[in-house]
């Protein structure tokens, strides 16, 4: 009976151990996700025509959240796909939501700092 006790906790350690790795490696992919969004921020905004940024800078209210996460896909797959195909196909299917909240957030802070230097 102790040895059959033992097996079934070894069994759960193992099981244990394997999710632990599965879950590391899925936030893993997902931060590397957000900071390649990032860094195709600083390519897209280089190229980007001002009304482009203007729209991916304004956030409507909660009641438009659908067709600004839609229009932020049409830019993803039109423009970025285009520009930076390595980048993109990488987190396309599985971290898309992280890759293009990574994407957002590196636009916001590129042009706050372009914007502060250009108040000065």
């Amino acid at each position: 009976m102790i040895k059959l006790i033992d097996k079934y906790r070894i069994e759960k350690m193992m099981i244990e151990n394997e999710e632990k790795e599965k879950n590391g490696s899925e936030s893993e992919l997902k931060k590397n996700a957000f900071h390649s969004g990032k860094a195709v921020a600083k390519k897209w905004i280089n190229s980007a025509s001002p009304q482009e940024i203007k729209d991916v800078l304004r956030r409507p209210n909660a009641r438009h959240d659908t067709n600004y996460f839609a229009f932020m896909r049409n830019v993803f797959f039109t423009f970025i796909e285009k520009r930076c195909p390595g980048e993109a196909q990488r987190f396309k299917r599985a971290d898309n939501d992280s890759f293009l909240h990574g994407w957002r957030e590196g636009v916001i802070n590129i042009w706050n700092t372009r914007k502060g230097r250009l108040n000065c």
